[in-house]
């Protein structure tokens, strides 16, 4: 809220109305203030926000934005409009705060018209037509009680340091555009591939130059990743989620032994995923679904709280005696779970509850010195 000035409403020359909106509460970051059902004017310099029973409105130039987001309404919540903003020069007008933890403002909308309005706010960013205007002072500001005459040199000096930060502002406005058009060609490049891919399977071509081509796809990762907008509920982005995982590391699981961990099986989607990033919460609930769907991967959760994704019909009894196979040959020294994991190349935490499944099925007997814990192949079962 630091970046806000009390001014007043009328417009200065070369300024016009370009949107309006009602009912709009601020937000200084995340946390609500105390400015709500006011009425907000975009005009192609600044942002107004006034309240019926206030004189004066609060002005945001729009030379401090660098970046705005939407934010889709819920059940409860309406749809809000971020705004990312730049530090305020020197000799920014006052506002109702002095300091602000936030670097971004969140404007409410109770009414509905944020889509709109983000229009019309870009539109007006693309034209800056505030840098074409008298650069002495923002327009229409009110000056706080008591303020004195300032010399002309620091005048001079702070127009410099603004000129300065609306030249930076722009460049961040313009890497922001060249990221967009970034992510365009890239979801262009993946349906590429993939057309060249089916192309591949129709002609005749070495099997390892198709498994290469298929690694290079997966490392260009999904195109059109499920969100939460595109479905109406919980439930069904959930379920969709699901059949995505499973979809996009069914191959990768069978590649390291037909389980992995599930820390990693969430590194490995969001990497995918690019920018779209999933929450834990939301990874768990869709591995959860896995089941249900009768997809080729599932949940499951080992006796210490271990969780993993394993495919689907995975035999248990042939991974403990994959694992009682690991073991023969070690009855004098014995396995620790380093040990193992090195030897089948599996992470060290998987590698631990396979020999503790292994000492519960009794093909494996431990030792616990000072040295640590080693797991021996069961000689005593062998015998009986």
């Amino acid at each position: 809220m630091d970046r806000w000035f009390w001014c007043d409403s009328s417009l200065s020359p070369g300024e016009a109305v370009a949107a309006s909106a009602k009912s709009i509460r601020l937000y200084d970051g995340d946390k609500r203030t105390g400015y709500e059902d006011g009425h907000l004017t975009l005009t192609n310099h600044r942002l107004l926000w006034r309240h019926e029973s206030q004189s004066s409105s609060l002005g945001l130039p729009l030379g401090l934005v660098v970046l705005t987001e939407e934010e889709a309404g819920g059940f409860t919540s309406s749809p809000k409009l971020v705004l990312h903003l730049a530090s305020p020069p020197p000799g920014h007008p006052a506002g109702p705060v002095a300091t602000s933890q936030a670097s971004y403002v969140r404007l409410s909308f109770k009414h509905g018209g944020c889509s709109a309005f983000q229009q019309a706010l870009q539109t007006a960013l693309e034209a800056r037509a505030w840098e074409n205007a008298a650069p002495a002072q923002l327009p229409n500001s009110v000056k706080p009680p008591g303020s004195k005459k300032i010399h002309a040199g620091i005048i001079g000096i702070e127009r410099a340091i603004q000129a300065k930060q609306q030249e930076a502002n722009k460049n961040i406005s313009h890497a922001f555009e060249d990221l967009k058009n970034l992510m365009d060609l890239a979801k262009d490049m993946v349906s590429l591939s993939r057309s060249i891919s089916n192309k591949i399977k129709e002609t005749s071509v070495s099997a390892d130059d198709t498994t290469q081509f298929r690694s290079y796809l997966l490392s260009l990762g999904i195109d059109d990743p499920v969100t939460r907008e595109q479905h109406g509920s919980a439930t069904q982005y959930h379920h969709h989620l699901a059949r995505e995982v499973a979809g996009a590391l069914e191959e990768p699981v069978r590649e390291a032994g037909g389980v992995m961990l599930l820390s990693e099986v969430y590194c490995r989607i969001n990497r995918a995923r690019g920018l779209e990033l999933l929450s834990p919460e939301d990874m768990v609930q869709a591995c959860n679904l896995m089941r249900r769907l009768d997809l080729p991967l599932n949940l499951h959760t080992f006796e210490s709280g271990v969780q993993v994704v394993q495919v689907t019909g995975l035999d248990q009894d042939k991974v403990v005696k994959a694992t009682a196979k690991a073991l023969d040959g070690h009855e004098v020294d014995g396995m620790s779970a380093g040990d193992l994991a090195r030897e089948c190349g599996v992470p060290l935490l998987l590698a631990r509850e396979r020999l503790l499944q292994a000492e519960r099925c009794a093909q494996a007997v431990r030792d616990e010195s000072s040295e640590g814990l080693r797991f021996f192949p069961n000689l005593f079962s062998s015998r009986s």
